[in-house]
């Protein structure tokens, strides 16, 4: 092999990219009956970002009712609070250095529109946020499509569309169809 070089003027800027496979949100979707557009959300992640308070990203996109924020590691209840558009909790130790991480759960409700009842097929269209969201379906419904790929299964009886996103972006819309038998 030879391999001829020259000095050159040429800037390369890379492109931004996140490495969504350290990304572990996960994010259940427990969907009430569709007529109330109404469903419970759960959503468990990491947050390694340094500093005393943990930033809720997820709000921005997960406009909860009745929200709950709970420190995995400790059982204890934080206490949410405004900082300009962005909702934080304050960290009972502070994130100081790359070893160390905060893990949080989320809950909370939210009302959707576009989850509803079209020509008597149940019909849950969101777009969808992080590496690993399930869509649990309301008992008495069965999975009819999808349109994107995942895993379709049953937990205690009810239905549910298990999805990881393995496209570049961290979001993606999903539009479930699902009928009763």
């Amino acid at each position: 092999m030879t391999i001829h070089a020259r000095k050159t003027v040429a800037n390369f800027t890379p492109l931004p990219y996140t490495d969504m496979f350290f990304d572990d949100i996960k994010t259940l979707y427990d969907l009430d009956a569709p007529e109330t557009h109404s469903i419970r959300v759960e959503q468990i992640y990491s947050d390694y970002r340094k500093g005393d308070k943990a930033r809720l990203d997820s709000l921005a996109y997960l406009p909860l009712q009745d929200l709950k924020v709970v420190d995995l590691d400790t059982a204890k209840e934080f206490t949410p609070a405004k900082e300009g558009q962005v909702t934080v909790v304050k960290l009972e130790v502070p994130i100081v250095d790359e070893r160390q991480s905060a893990h949080i759960k989320i809950t909370g409700a939210l009302k959707d529109a576009a989850y509803t009842v079209r020509s008597g097929d149940l019909v849950f269209d969101r777009t969808l946020h992080g590496l690993r969201n399930t869509v649990l379906l309301p008992a008495g419904w069965e999975v009819a499509g999808v349109s994107q790929s995942g895993t379709i299964g049953t937990y205690q009886g009810r239905a549910f569309v298990s999805l990881i996103n393995l496209n570049a972006e961290n979001n993606y819309r999903v539009v479930i169809h699902a009928r009763k038998p």
